[in-house]
């Protein structure tokens, strides 16, 4: 009898200790910029605005690169892709180089004895919907992976046969009448759909974490929850479409005249010249209706998950992490999509929510990186910071969002292109030595280069040296490539 009542403490002891630890709920969301309502956007997402009241709203928290793969890989690895050498959305960061032995953030937990679920986009690709997963979605780092449809479905009649979007038909372009079809012309497709929201692949991923969070578990967990929307093509189930009347809405903001002081070597990517087909075929607002509809169908998406945390037991122990990949531009700039230093490719909705924090509902404006994420984990499980990572704890911020940092957002477009983003300022240096800078307390949509005005060379001068070197060994001495701003 002795023996069984020992067995039953020793139990008790060891569940116990195991649930003290704080779960972690990260939302991960693909293609979503700062139109979020609780950032002031003209977006309606009231799940996502309810939990900034709860908890820490980062509203100047930047990308480490504007494109998900190495965006993704920062994140979990914790570290830049000048790092890595992960620079594009082509290929796997596990095969350059040393990166096969990387530990990833939830290996990281799952050596410290938290079970780690993976249930859509956490990495560059979800599980899919085979049985054998996607390499893409970075196995080794989960214990457990959902598999299934992401995303929602494309009705029949929005593409042509050749596969670019229906409304390229009748353009002169050769991806539009058959001959090819490029990236841009086979995903910009928008529009309403059929489903119902619980028929789509991103509701049943939500659904998949509601049933996680209705079971008993005697671990502590990791659960990894991605969402495709509102990443193209911007189709959802027509109840969000009706949430913005054609009528009723503006337009994305675009002036022509904020192209003159660009360098030459910006002035236009892969993307411009499809912009120009958006304007002259009129699809500008229909695609903004739809890109707004895709952001308030993926935030009844995450109700659906908050709603079910909140009426669980994990409520109480479970720290919630909201953020998206990276910004998304709308033919501002003559740019589509991601791709760009400019804030609004990179500026990234952050909340974060740990229970019983005072800071409940308070804004952080100081400039932070999504790479912030995986430090931050780290530290609020007990795990040990390692000193070559390229990022800092964000939890003297989400105590005190007051806090000053000294260390800048750093951001990487590719080889050789970076912005640094510190307080108000953003200063960008592309490869050829070009230089934009903009003061967002005077001009937040970025339109007024300052990079030759005289008043701003201080500032200049202290950000320039946080670029980073190319190619930087993952074993270097971190100090050497993280100072901080005097």
């Amino acid at each position: 009898m002795r023996v069984i009542l020992l067995l039953i403490c020793i139990c008790f002891l060891v569940h116990s200790n195991a649930q003290q630890k704080p779960n972690i709920l990260l939302i991960a969301v693909d293609d979503m910029n700062n139109y979020v309502g609780c950032m002031g956007g003209p977006a309606i997402t009231p799940n996502i605005d309810a939990l900034a009241k709860r908890g820490v709203l980062f509203n100047n928290a930047y990308c480490a690169a504007p494109a998900c793969n190495p965006s993704r890989a920062a994140i979990m690895t914790g570290l830049r892709p000048e790092r890595t050498g992960q620079y594009t959305n082509q290929g796997n960061f596990r095969e350059i180089g040393n990166n096969k032995a990387l530990l990833t953030l939830p290996q990281k937990l799952m050596a410290s004895g938290y079970q780690t679920i993976e249930a859509g986009k956490i990495f560059h690709h979800p599980h899919g919907n085979t049985e054998k997963p996607n390499p893409l979605s970075d196995p080794v780092s989960w214990t457990r992976q959902v598999a299934g449809q992401t995303g929602t479905a494309v009705p029949t009649g929005f593409k042509t046969k050749a596969g670019a979007a229906i409304w390229l038909a009748d353009d002169t372009l050769k991806y539009a009448n058959g001959e090819r079809v490029d990236y841009l012309a086979g995903a910009s497709i928008w529009g309403p759909n059929t489903q119902k929201k619980e028929q789509t692949g991103d509701w049943k991923m939500s659904e998949a974490c509601v049933e996680f969070l209705n079971q008993q578990h005697d671990k502590p967990f990791f659960f990894a929850l991605g969402f495709s929307k509102p990443h193209q093509p911007l189709i959802a189930p027509k109840e969000f479409f009706d949430l913005y009347p054609l009528d009723k809405i503006g337009m994305p903001d675009y002036h022509p005249a904020d192209m003159f002081d660009i360098p030459e070597i910006n002035k236009q990517n892969f993307s411009s010249p499809f912009v120009d087909k958006i304007r002259k075929h009129q699809q500008l607002k229909l695609a903004y209706q739809a890109y707004l509809a895709c952001m308030s169908f993926t935030d009844a998406c995450i109700g659906n998950v908050l709603d079910a945390l909140k009426n669980s037991k994990y409520a109480n122990n479970t720290i919630v992490i909201f953020f998206t990949d990276h910004g998304f531009q709308l033919g501002t700039k003559n740019r589509w999509e991601k791709y760009s230093l400019w804030k609004l490719g990179t500026n990234s909705p952050l909340i974060v929510y740990l229970p019983n924090n005072q800071s409940k509902g308070a804004v952080c404006s100081e400039a932070v990186s999504l790479m912030d994420i995986h430090a931050t984990v780290l530290e609020a499980t007990g795990i040990n910071l390692a000193e070559n990572l390229d990022c800092v704890s964000l939890l003297p911020q989400i105590k005190n969002p007051t806090t000053e940092r000294r260390l800048p957002a750093v951001i990487t477009h590719e080889e050789g292109n970076n912005s640094i983003v510190w307080k108000q300022y953003n200063y960008i240096r592309y490869k050829n030595g070009a230089e934009e800078l903009y003061d967002h307390l005077k001009d937040n949509l970025e339109h007024n280069n300052e990079a030759d005005n005289k008043s701003y060379r201080k500032i200049k001068k202290k950000l320039k040296v946080f670029i980073p070197n190319v190619n930087v060994p993952q074993n270097s001495n971190q100090k050497k490539t993280m100072g901080t701003i005097e």
